[in-house]
């Protein structure tokens, strides 16, 4: 550590560079432990939060290009992570009445059960993980997430 004290050309710098590997090691073991409650039902952290967005959808019911923007990704991993969802059986590909050529995923009524029965458990082992933190910096850790996010969006 001190050589690299050395080489960096200030304790400013030096704060920074760990900062930033601190974020990316709590992102890294934070995605194993959020992942991890959901292995034992074949699910990984982006597959339940897709179907936590068609859950709050009306209807049960959302676009995968809906999906695609609200996930924040591409069209193509929105594609994946229908596909993922549908053999779980947990939604369906429905066509839009309106127009044919568009299609819905809706939750099937194993993918509404498999939600509500494991919200609960989903919400104590997020508490678990921030159990460490008060609400004031729980809402203070949101804020300059919020704030680097948008830096580097």
């Amino acid at each position: 550590m001190d050589d690299l004290s050395r080489r960096l050309s200030s304790r400013r710098a030096l704060r920074e560079s760990v900062v930033a590997r601190l974020l990316q090691h709590v992102a890294t073991k934070l995605g194993d432990y959020l992942d991890a409650s959901l292995r034992d039902d074949g699910l990984n952290t982006t597959l339940w939060m897709s179907l936590l967005l068609i859950y709050a959808s009306p209807d049960h019911r959302l676009k995968p290009s809906e999906l695609s923007v609200f996930m924040n990704s591409s069209r193509t991993n929105s594609t994946r992570v229908s596909r993922e969802l549908q053999r779980h059986g947990l939604v369906d590909s429905i066509p839009d009445e309106h127009d044919k050529r568009q299609q819905f995923l809706e939750l099937t009524l194993k993918g509404s059960t498999f939600v509500e029965h494991a919200l609960p458990a989903r919400r104590q082992h997020v508490q678990h993980a921030l159990g460490g933190l008060t609400p004031a910096e729980i809402a203070e850790l949101e804020r300059l997430l919020h704030k680097l996010l948008h830096r580097v969006d």
